[in-house]
């Protein structure tokens, strides 16, 4: 974070009473009120207008305190969404969570405002259990410990986390991470948090935990804590099959800022296009993001010129040349028919003028150069049946990225290929991106065979299997250059 004092909201939730939004104003240790830019009393209660004559005191006079009115009891979950939204109007920096009706140790302030200044963009959550806190394993009941560690394991194990107190409430979230992930669609209930840690998780954000002195039991009502636990498993499960995309959260559709990464499998668009282009020649890349295919072909002796809309400084070192255009734009380049290849890769479903961009691409093609385009299958089985159920849901990424303007059947690919004057000389498919789906670097002998198995199927019904398309074509006419005189 830029700033050299973050701008800190200390957001009070459960304050049902004067007395409880007193003393818990009260006990805020007084060398951190420099620390707070404002505290945030959350009144939960419908209409409630006595809260604001109330909270005034001594304390509260050496604090910038407001009460936030709710229209309607937004319940654990819809509290903190109100209190996050109020959290970036006010442009604070970081959003620290407390609960005023379970007697959290305030003294815990010191540890975690001290965290936030050394971990910016990191969700940081104030733990009981971390560290196996000795005081802990005393104040705590054998059974209530046991079945702690049991919830934490089977969650990490899950989601692949390594976290010792799910069930904190008390946490510093920065607002960094509220403006990229979707928290508004996210449970009314104490789901909100687990379903937050992870958002975190599909965002790829940092989760610290801060050891804090235990002393607050987060459930108020008994069987309360057994029904959060066995739902927040329910939860971690329904990730995990939205990963698989065997359902699709629109909660967990988080922007991660740069959509598109290298993927090394064998079955995967990028390394067939790589295998398709001969060594020692001269690529130009349409739409080449930060310039992906760049490295893979520099041990090909490949000349890879980049043609995309981001700024120079963002694309990489490898390029041979780069030009910044709008590719909706008339393409227009200081070169004639110089290149070998035109590569565009996961680029024609995000643009209007597709046609056009197509045939203006024969004009740098050398006599007996290559087009090579890929693009996604919207017929691929998955969205038949999402269909088939009412589904069509559109992501950040993949086939439904929600930046596509115009999706493709094998057939409807061909064909705007043919009408821009090329014809098709070679089809290839790609298989699942189960390196995606399973979070791997491609290397895995596991995920490497069910790559290959599911490519076989794709070869054999491409239509129906196929997750991208890869065509091959030649330019049918030199136009201009067509005319002997």
């Amino acid at each position: 974070m830029s700033r050299e004092q973050p701008r800190v909201g200390l957001f009070l939730f459960g304050c049902f009473d004067a007395d409880t939004v007193r003393r818990t104003i009260g006990g805020i240790p007084a060398d951190l009120h420099p620390r707070l830019h404002e505290v945030v009393v959350m009144d939960d209660r419908a209409g409630a207008a006595d809260l604001p004559g109330l909270v005034r005191g001594d304390a509260s006079a050496k604090l910038d305190v407001v009460v936030h009115r709710n229209p309607r009891e937004h319940g654990f979950g819809g509290a903190r969404k109100a209190a996050f939204e109020y959290a970036r109007l006010r442009r604070l920096d970081w959003a620290i969570c407390l609960r005023a009706d379970v007697d959290p140790p305030l003294q815990a302030l010191h540890p975690l405002l001290d965290a936030l200044r050394a971990s910016p963009d990191t969700l940081l959550l104030a733990s009981r259990t971390v560290g196996g806190s000795v005081a802990g394993r005393a104040e705590r009941p054998l059974w209530r410990r046991i079945a702690h560690g049991l919830w934490s394991g089977l969650l990490n194990r899950t989601l692949g986390l390594r976290i010792a107190d799910y069930g904190t409430s008390f946490r510093a979230v920065p607002t960094s991470i509220l403006e990229r992930v979707p928290y508004l669609v996210n449970a009314d209930d104490r789901q909100f948090d687990v379903q937050l840690l992870i958002q975190c998780r599909a965002l790829g954000a940092p989760v610290r935990e801060v050891p804090v002195a235990p002393g607050w039991n987060e459930s108020r009502a008994p069987g309360e804590g057994l029904q959060h636990a066995l739902r927040s498993l329910g939860t971690a499960v329904g990730y995990r099959l939205h990963q698989l995309h065997l359902i699709r959260r629109g909660r967990y559709f988080v922007d991660e800022g740069v959509h598109y990464t290298l993927k090394h499998s064998e079955a995967g668009s990028h390394m067939q296009i790589v295998g398709a282009i001969e060594p020692g020649s001269r690529v130009l890349d349409l739409g080449c993001s930060q310039g992906l295919l760049a490295a893979p072909l520099a041990g090909k002796g490949v000349s890879v010129v980049g043609v995309d809309v981001r700024a120079p400084d963002e694309v990489a070192i490898g390029l041979a040349e780069y030009y910044q255009r709008d590719l909706e734009e008339p393409l227009e380049l200081p070169t004639g028919r110089s290149f070998d290849y035109v590569v565009c890769s996961d680029v024609i479903e995000h643009l209007r003028g597709r046609t056009e961009l197509l045939r203006s691409a024969r004009r740098y093609l050398r006599e007996g150069g290559r087009l090579i385009i890929s693009t996604p299958n919207v017929a691929l089985w998955f969205y038949r049946l999402s269909l088939l159920i009412g589904r069509f849901e559109y992501g950040p990424r993949g086939v439904l990225d929600e930046t596509h303007v115009h999706l493709f059947t094998r057939a409807s690919f061909r064909r705007l290929v043919e009408k821009a004057g090329f014809h098709v000389v070679q089809e290839r498919v790609t298989a699942l991106p189960f390196e995606v789906v399973f979070e791997s670097t491609g290397r895995s002998r596991l995920v490497r065979s069910v790559s290959r198995i599911y490519h076989a199927l794709a070869r054999l019904w491409p239509g129906l299997f196929a997750y991208q398309i890869i065509l091959e074509a030649e330019i049918i006419t030199l136009d201009e250059e067509s005319i002997w005189s």
